[in-house]
């Protein structure tokens, strides 16, 4: 399933401005960043050893803006289209090697600078 939650392309006058848009598309700000560490904090701490996979992701994302910003709120909703953009996807189709929990976790530690 892919991610429901992306914005339009939109394309500035200014070529510089195109440019900031696009950074800003691919560099998580820093509320989003803080959730991310959060989420791998807990992927490392419970259950590291089993396989992470895509509806665990899809589902600490909800979980997590959910309580920041309370259930069905459009600031929740916001929170986690920005996190399911920047939190790799698990089920890639490349016939890559299935990995752990806290192997995840640490791939988002690390995107999220912590």
């Amino acid at each position: 399933m892919r991610d429901r939650i992306r914005a339009t392309v939109t394309y500035a006058s200014d070529p510089d401005m195109n440019l900031a848009l696009a950074r800003a598309r691919n560099t998580p700000d820093q509320a989003t960043r803080t959730l991310m560490a959060d989420i791998g904090k807990t992927l490392c701490a419970v259950n590291p050893t089993l396989l992470m996979r895509e509806v665990t992701r899809l589902a600490y994302a909800g979980r997590v803006a959910t309580d920041i910003h309370g259930f069905g709120t459009p600031r929740a909703v916001a929170a986690t289209g920005h996190l399911l953009r920047h939190m790799p996807r698990v089920d890639q189709p490349g016939g890559e090697a299935p990995i752990t929990r806290a192997e995840y976790g640490m791939r988002l530690l690390k995107k999220a600078g912590a």
